[in-house]
């Protein structure tokens, strides 16, 4: 038997070989993309939770706009440490969007001009633009990121209508969150408006963006109308499941990708690590029932090592008390309801305190209130990884 290898794609940042799903956000984004031809830019917003598929859809707006022969740059916003200033920010967006776009960099003169006098070189031959050993960006960092976009703009307006710009992990800047607000001056500046073609997408999480908005309330307002990822529907992970098992010669059988659907909820990536254990684990060529628990089992540790586990660790014993008796009923509580039980199997649990714990999962995104005072699990593989390891 000819099998081929594994075609899933297990990891946060990989891209799924198939992409399906998501045609109100790219029907919004193809709207957007024509108003910036005619000169209007709304830059906007995509939030979403970890492995919901934020970077799958900034690629493939970036698959649409190059067919369109828009030129097009997706960074990838670094991880900042407290302690780091704005500059290092701009240094950051002023090396990385140009190397991402499809122009040979000694064709970029006016950058180059700038960033020669900065320091900075411009290798003609391969790589990106990299820093003279010791150099160190000086200036203002709002000025710096101005002059190099309206730079870069002048090095290739002959080239495309529109350059776009696709900015991955927003949340990323949230050791100097004031960063967004240079980001928005220099967008909202009257020379990038009216001398430039820039539509500029930002990817963050939904924790990552609320942090954003608290201390920054104009940041929100700025990049609207924004775009929340949902999970995918039934349908949608069956035709993925379907489509990228083509040519592989393994097949998983209906109640296997039903149940995948039941389990993830259509969590792309929950999904994709799913199926990928599903397929090592298939029987000559068949993924049915028998391999069902083992191939479980191996995601539930997968996702325990790099999310599960630690959102146990970092919740109180009360706080693993009250997620405990949701995951055992995996239906909407009442917070009294909630409290008997807590009561029944430990009745020194202080019950006066339910409700502020309650509110506590909630902030955490461990728990959704559904409504006022009724509770639930907001997911179901978190629910079977509660009831493996954790223990009364």
């Amino acid at each position: 038997m000819n099998l081929k290898s594994n075609p899933f794609t297990p990891k946060s940042g990989m891209e799924p070989r198939i992409f399906v799903g998501r045609e109100e956000e790219i029907k919004f984004f193809k709207k957007q993309l024509e108003k910036a031809k005619q000169n209007y830019y709304d830059h906007f917003l995509v939030r979403g939770d970890w492995g919901i598929g934020k970077t799958s859809l900034l690629k493939e707006y970036k698959k649409i706009a190059q067919s369109q022969k828009i030129h097009s740059s997706f960074v990838t916003i670094r991880e900042f440490q407290e302690g780091d200033k704005f500059i290092q920010a701009t240094q950051h967006l002023i090396t990385q969007i140009p190397r991402h776009l499809p122009v040979k960099h000694e064709k970029l003169k006016n950058l180059l001009e700038l960033t020669s006098g900065l320091g900075l070189t411009l290798p003609l031959i391969g790589g990106g633009i990299q820093f003279a050993e010791k150099a160190e960006l000086r200036g203002d960092p709002q000025v710096l990121l101005l002059d190099a976009l309206v730079r870069l703009w002048k090095d290739i307006k002959n080239k495309t209508d529109v350059v776009l710009v696709l900015l991955d992990d927003i949340q990323n800047y949230k050791p100097i969150s004031g960063y967004l607000n240079i980001l928005r001056n220099v967008l909202s500046d009257e020379e990038i408006v009216k001398e430039t073609g820039f539509l500029f997408i930002l990817a963050s999480t939904f924790e990552g963006w609320e942090i954003f908005l608290k201390k920054h309330h104009p940041i929100g307002r700025y990049f609207s109308p924004s775009i929340k990822l949902a999970k995918l529907k039934g349908f949608e992970v069956h035709e993925s499941i379907d489509e990228t098992l083509k040519n592989t010669g393994v097949k998983f059988e209906n109640s296997i990708k039903n149940k995948i659907f039941d389990y993830t909820g259509g969590h792309p990536l929950e999904s994709q690590i799913l199926c990928s254990y599903l397929y090592d684990n298939q029987i000559e060529g068949i993924v049915g029932e028998d391999v069902w628990d083992v191939s479980l089992d191996n995601t539930l540790g997968y996702l325990g090592e790099i999310l599960l586990n630690s959102l146990i660790v970092e919740a109180s014993d009360r706080e693993r008390e009250i997620l405990l008796v949701l995951a055992r009923e995996f239906k909407p509580l009442g917070w009294k309801e909630i409290a008997d039980e807590i009561l029944r199997v430990n009745k020194k649990f202080p019950k006066e305190a339910v409700g502020t714990i309650l509110a506590r999962l909630v902030s955490k995104q461990l728990l959704t209130q559904e409504k006022r005072g009724i509770y639930l699990l907001p997911d179901r593989m978190f629910r079977e990884y509660l009831l493996r390891n954790l223990h009364t």
